[in-house]
């Protein structure tokens, strides 16, 4: 048996332990001894002389459901030293399919449209992730939003007992065939449409097999984010679900009262309940989520009928109820390829509009010339707030990003995508959270959260999927100018004993697998 010992490197175990120095030996893919220093023989050696060594990354928020297959190297994956990420969240699963319209009710995740779906079940899309070569790990949650429309379509309005317990079937099977949970998406059509008999028995369903329950919620700004929380704590403690929040944040929320409710709550719950963030100040969603939630809910065919009807009402009805200033919205997709729009606010489109358009107006017209396909990037979070979500003791990092290459130009991706590990990383240290704890929240906590044991620590017998980094200079370059820099300080990960990125490039090997989960 072949072995290579990485030396010199001081090892950040993902326990929270304390750091040591030790050899770590890697033989077929794990992990197969820890030794103190000079202690390990074996006939290759790397040395990583003043770098940390720590577990890889789980991701427990991502959104790369598709662009796996176009992107098998994940550059912004590895290149932060994500070596497993979720997938399935937020309710968009690219799984089950229903029928036309499926893709416009994905469109947040469909980001690269050249991506054929050849399956329909949930079970076939694991087998189509088996079936393709990746760098890196993935463990899919189902997404709600896909098991309502598979059962009612584009019905409106809440579902009936029979369509409760036809979606508890699949959701069931799905858990069956190797899902890691289901999630949630409160904000988005169709899932926002469901009302709390709905939510209470798919969660009831999740219990029963011990898995993750992961959640957008329906509000994340400060007239809403409390009652928001409020509700999934009821749900958490009705049905005995594992709750995840996603991407726990506050926006618009000036003096940060909403979220100081909001994480009172959280401390304060007896359910099983934790979170995951990211440190950007912005999010990045379609730009639909600035329309009213009753119009946003009868899905994208009705939405342009309405926008082609009745613009001017529209947009006047936008003026009302839009909380985000116009230099706070950033267009970054729309359609499929370079437009006007791209790259630009709100404020900068108004002020250069030859017809003398406002804003609103805008973003009525965006939404019509692209069929809806327009994402939208939105700065609504204070700094400090950020800092607070990130440091409590039950939060993840998780980007909330997007597998893709470098060379990826169909929209401006957000930084997030390459950079939100180093990035919080940074933060975090910056901070005065001990490193040991800082890399505890970025690979044991979020694996133990989803339930994986294989991965987010360093043991023997674990696949060797491992980070090799500077401290000192960790950090993101990316920004949302240019979206797709690599982070500083990240030297080499490995997966599976391979590398997959050495000096802020890959290498091109593709040992990750998919993770199915079992009882």
């Amino acid at each position: 048996m072949s072995a290579t010992v990485l030396t010199g490197a001081t090892v950040v175990d993902g326990t929270g332990a304390p750091a040591r120095p030790a050899d770590i030996t890697v033989a077929e893919g794990r992990i197969v001894a820890i030794d103190a220093p000079g202690a390990a023989d074996a006939a290759v050696g790397e040395r990583l002389d003043g770098l940390v060594l720590t577990p890889g990354f789980v991701d427990l928020h991502a959104h790369s459901d598709l662009t796996r297959f176009a992107y098998p190297t994940g550059d912004t994956r590895v290149l932060q030293g994500i070596t497993t990420e979720v997938v399935g969240n937020c309710g968009l699963s690219p799984a089950p399919t229903s029928g036309d319209g499926f893709r416009d009710a994905i469109a947040t995740i469909d980001v690269v449209p050249d991506v054929p779906i050849t399956w329909e079940s949930a079970a076939e899309y694991l087998d189509a992730l088996e079936g393709i070569e990746a760098a890196w790990n993935v463990a899919p949650l189902l997404g709600h939003g896909s098991v309502r429309r598979r059962v009612m379509g584009d019905a409106p309005g809440a579902a009936t007992a029979a369509e409760r317990t036809a979606m508890s079937r699949v959701v069931s099977d799905a858990l069956d065939a190797g899902y890691w949970g289901l999630s949630y998406g409160l904000m988005y059509a169709p899932g926002e449409m469901s009302d709390a008999d709905e939510l209470r028995a798919l969660a009831a369903t999740v219990a029963e097999h011990d898995a993750l329950l992961g959640v957008h919620m329906r509000a994340y700004d400060g007239d809403g984010l409390v009652d928001a929380v409020d509700d999934m704590l009821r749900l958490a403690a009705d049905s005995r679900v594992r709750l995840q929040i996603s991407h726990l944040r506050s926006i618009i929320d000036p003096d940060g009262s909403a979220l100081d409710g909001a994480l009172a709550r959280i401390r304060a719950s007896v359910s099983d309940v934790a979170a995951d963030a990211y440190p950007y100040l912005a999010g990045h969603t379609t730009l639909l989520q600035l329309l009213p939630p009753a119009l946003r809910a009868r899905g994208t065919a009705e939405i342009l009928a309405e926008v082609r009807r009745a613009p001017d009402a529209l947009a006047e009805q936008l003026r009302r109820t839009v909380q985000f200033p116009p230099d706070a919205v950033t267009i970054v997709r729309a359609g499929e390829g370079a437009a006007p729009e791209l790259g630009r606010t709100l404020a900068q489109l108004q002020a250069d509009d030859p017809d003398g358009r406002d804003w609103a107006r805008i973003v009525v017209d965006v939404i019509d010339r692209h069929d809806a396909a327009v994402d939208a990037i939105l700065v609504g979070t204070r700094p400090a707030d950020a800092a607070r979500v990130l440091a409590e003791p039950y939060v993840s990092v998780a980007s909330d990003g997007v597998a893709l290459a470098l060379d990826h130009t169909i929209n401006l991706p957000h930084p997030r995508s390459i950079g939100t590990f180093p990035h919080a990383m940074r933060d975090l240290l910056d901070a005065g959270l001990p490193l040991e704890q800082t890399v505890h929240k970025m690979t044991g906590q979020p694996a133990n959260r989803l339930g994986l044991t294989s991965r987010g620590r360093i043991r023997v017998g674990a696949p060797a999927d491992l980070v090799a980094l500077d401290p000192s200079t960790v950090g993101d370059r990316a920004d949302y100018t240019r979206p797709l820099v690599a982070p500083t300080g990240i030297e080499r990960v490995w997966v599976a004993g391979h590398c997959v990125a050495a000096d802020g490039h890959v290498t091109g090997r593709l040992p990750g697998v998919l993770l199915r989960r079992t009882r």
